[in-house]
């Protein structure tokens, strides 16, 4: 869907200028509407920009040309386009001093989870005008994701007073509300891409051995996928009554990554196996999330953080090889969603069906096919037609996969 369009009508006062062999400025509007009309964004922008510098006194044209920045820039978010956003909102700026190139800077960076320039971005916003619902809210899920639950806390509080209708805003004030109060006793500890937080009181060193499990996979898991995240990842050490009530994860649940890491292993005092595995398999869910996104099948997803930490704590094929022998499997479908609606000997049948497909699929065509599948799904592909861009070169289909794995898997 195209972003709205509004043009204000343009009426030139040129007295005896004439235009010899090109378009009048009122003939480069014209055009510009229809391109931007039909979804030509950048062409139409071009033409405007050449109306202005011939017309630089009619401020319709400049408006028409601003309209048509935001315009685009809406186009872009909707694509996913966040660099090619970035850049047009700092052209933007050289035709008009407008709070929304900022903030739309800030969105863009935002959505790349490069903080540090989003907030600077609307930071700046935030002190060009009245206070903003959106702009706070922003600010908020920033200061969030940043593990400042204070800071978040006094501007989403400011964004609840302006939009008090708002269930989201309200749903996340909330819920940085509960999770500050269980963790502003808790210790933190720092590096270079981690921020641990832990009951130091119980356990001092805690923090420390975790850190270090969790470089270790920063290095070892980013090799296999070659991505390497910028930002310090948040991981947070509970009790299981805390995770329980912070998180209403089902009973079965080992960890959770919903934007930072969140573990139940209170009482823990060393960094065994079955921790190492599930630091492991929660760093694999961060990787893929800032890869593709939501847009992740549920078997690729918990198939490839299993594989991750199968290595130190292997997972039991008791209940994959009953279900082959009596037809039970599931189907690729019906492991396409959250795991979360499983219970029982269903849950652990399709965290084990679906390490076994991961498994087929690395084991026959390897980790660079992987990284196309998951770029392709991140560039907004369904999980069929993603497939099929990386795999199709081997004549392999989504359903193909499936009956190859039950054959051959």
């Amino acid at each position: 869907m195209k972003p709205p369009l509004l043009f204000v009508a343009v009426f030139l006062l040129l007295g005896s200028v004439t235009f010899v062999g090109a378009q009048s400025p009122l003939q480069l509007n014209n055009s510009a509407v229809e391109l931007l009309e039909e979804g030509r964004y950048l062409e139409g922008i071009e033409l405007l920009k050449k109306a202005t510098s011939t017309a630089p006194h009619v401020e319709s044209l400049r408006q028409n040309l601003v309209n048509a920045y935001l315009a685009t820039a809406g186009f872009f978010l909707q694509r996913h386009e966040y660099d090619e956003l970035t850049d047009l909102m700092y052209e933007a700026e050289r035709f008009a001093d407008r709070r929304e190139c900022w903030v739309l800077r800030g969105v863009g960076f935002y959505r790349q989870k490069l903080y540090d320039e989003a907030e600077i971005e609307l930071q700046e916003a935030r002190a060009m005008g009245e206070p903003d619902a959106q702009i706070l809210r922003y600010l908020g899920e920033i200061f969030y994701f940043t593990d400042r639950l204070y800071e978040a806390t006094d501007v989403l509080e400011a964004a609840s007073e302006l939009a008090p209708d708002d269930s989201v805003l309200q749903d996340m004030l909330a819920k940085v509300r509960r999770e500050l109060s269980v963790e502003q006793d808790m210790d933190k500890t720092y590096g270079g891409h981690f921020v641990i937080t832990f009951d130091g009181e119980k356990n001092d060193d805690l923090g420390d051995a975790v850190l270090d499990v969790l470089e270790e996979a920063y290095n070892e898991l980013g090799s296999w996928l070659a991505h390497y995240p910028e930002q310090r990842v948040a991981v947070l050490l509970y009790s299981r009554q805390q995770f329980s009530d912070l998180t209403g994860s089902p009973d079965w649940a080992g960890g959770l990554y919903d934007g930072k890491v969140r573990l139940p292993v209170g009482g823990v005092q060393q960094v065994g196996d079955s921790v190492r595995m599930l630091l492991y398999h929660e760093y694999m869910h961060v990787l893929l999330r800032d890869i593709v996104g939501a847009n992740l099948p549920g078997w690729l997803n918990e198939g490839l953080a299993t594989y991750a930490g199968d290595e130190y704590l292997p997972l039991q094929t008791d209940l994959l090889e009953r279900a082959r022998a009596e037809g039970g499997l599931f189907s690729l479908q019906q492991l396409e969603g959250t795991f979360s609606r499983f219970n029982g000997d269903d849950v652990k049948l399709a965290y084990q069906q679906s390490q076994a497909m991961v498994s087929y699929l690395l084991n026959e065509y390897g980790w660079y096919r992987l990284r196309d599948y998951l770029d392709a799904l991140a560039a907004g592909n369904s999980f069929a037609d993603a497939f099929v861009s990386a795999y199709g070169i081997y004549g392999l289909t989504y359903s193909k996969f499936e009956a190859d794995w039950r054959e051959k898997g």
